[in-house]
């Protein structure tokens, strides 16, 4: 039986779950990482009132902020510019009815790449207009878009509002990816951050699976993940082209990518 291991934070795999599960395909959910908030409130520098624009890197770093601005029963701006670093990020922003009242900036749904490289080319025929700039992330992550800020001498006010942990694989989970490895070739994994394929390829070593585990395919949402995996496995470039399917991050783009590797016509 073809296995397609999904592992996205919890909460953002059961879309992609019941698809594949909808076409024969067994979807086994093993988190690579947990996502947490580090804040309880909002420090006075971080309230959205005296910036020219809010960035945010993720949709988990929006709906923690959004959470807190509501306890601490602040609104935004009429007009008040928010960044995100693709369309999925934004998803928070819509969900509450605020793009009625902010100016939502963000990379289409349909460009390739939902990253700080796509925005920043939104954001800079727009610098003039801003000058204090909130930026909204966990607490790592890649420092590019702030320095592209801070050399355009913007002011930059970072907020670190949640963390990523790598979670550790164990349990029915962890016995049915090892049962599945059995046959290699019917695997696929969905990497979608270079953090989380650290992660995952800590626990697969961990769990004595690395061997089969490089025997399978994998399908990743961008080029940088697909170095990540190289560095990691120390493939040649024709060994990558065999074993990585990489695709747009969006839902539709993921399912097609992971049909496609799974059951190839």
């Amino acid at each position: 039986m073809k296995t397609v291991v999904l592992t996205r934070p919890q909460g953002k795999n059961q879309a992609l779950a019941t698809a594949l599960t909808a076409q024969g395909i067994r979807a086994l959910e093993l988190p690579a990482l947990t996502i947490r908030p580090v804040l309880t409130v909002l420090a006075q520098d971080h309230l959205p009132g005296p910036y020219d624009l809010l960035l945010f890197v993720s949709a988990q770093a929006a709906t923690f902020y959004l959470d807190l601005l509501a306890s601490a029963g602040v609104s935004f701006t009429k007009g008040q510019c928010i960044a995100t670093v693709g369309a999925a990020s934004a998803q928070p922003f819509y969900e509450a009815g605020l793009d009625a009242v902010v100016e939502l900036i963000h990379p289409p749904a349909e460009h390739p790449y939902q990253d700080s490289e796509a925005l920043w080319q939104l954001l800079q025929p727009r610098l003039h207009q801003f000058n204090r700039v909130l930026l909204v992330r966990g607490q790592q992550g890649r420092e590019w878009l702030s320095e592209q800020l801070e050399s355009a001498g913007k002011q930059l006010t970072r907020c670190a509002i949640y963390e990523r942990v790598p979670a550790t694989w164990s349990g029915p989970a962890s016995e049915q990816l090892a049962q599945a490895l059995q046959q290699p070739q019917d695997v696929v994994s969905l990497l979608s951050s270079s953090e989380s394929t650290q992660a995952i390829y800590t626990n697969v070593v961990r769990l004595g699976l690395e061997s089969s585990w490089l025997q399978s395919r994998f399908v990743a949402i961008h080029p940088r993940i697909v170095q990540c995996l190289q560095d990691l496995t120390h493939w040649s470039p024709e060994q990558v082209a065999r074993q990585v399917r990489l695709c747009a991050p969006s839902q539709p783009a993921m399912l097609d990518a992971l049909l496609s590797v799974a059951m190839p016509k």
